[in-house]
């Protein structure tokens, strides 16, 4: 067989790097794919959960402040809007059901 004839493909999932031979559609060689690079040490990994747990705990206790602000803000408006259509001169609105 002829080096020629054959092509190199890296495999898409393990990143093999693989030699095909395209007249007799088969892989007759490869290479393994490269060793996975070593991720952060014990002590490494545990001060960024640590780092994130705190990130998380932050960001609930401020959705919680906005959602208590939230509620203040609706009640607030709801008042304003109360105290608004008490003092106005307006009549209400009649419904069709009304008109007969």
């Amino acid at each position: 067989m002829d080096d020629q004839e054959l092509f190199k493909v890296t495999c898409p999932h393990c990143r093999a790097l693989l030699e095909i031979d395209p007249r007799n559609k088969l892989v007759v060689g490869g290479e393994a794919p490269p060793a996975p690079k070593e991720g952060l040490s014990f002590d490494e990994r545990l001060k960024k959960l640590e780092e994130d747990k705190k990130n998380a705990q932050s960001k609930f206790e401020e959705s919680v402040r906005a959602e208590k602000s939230k509620k203040e803000v609706l009640e607030k408006k709801f008042r304003e809007l109360s105290e608004k259509a008490k003092d106005s001169k307006d009549m209400p609105m009649k419904r069709d059901i009304d008109l007969d």
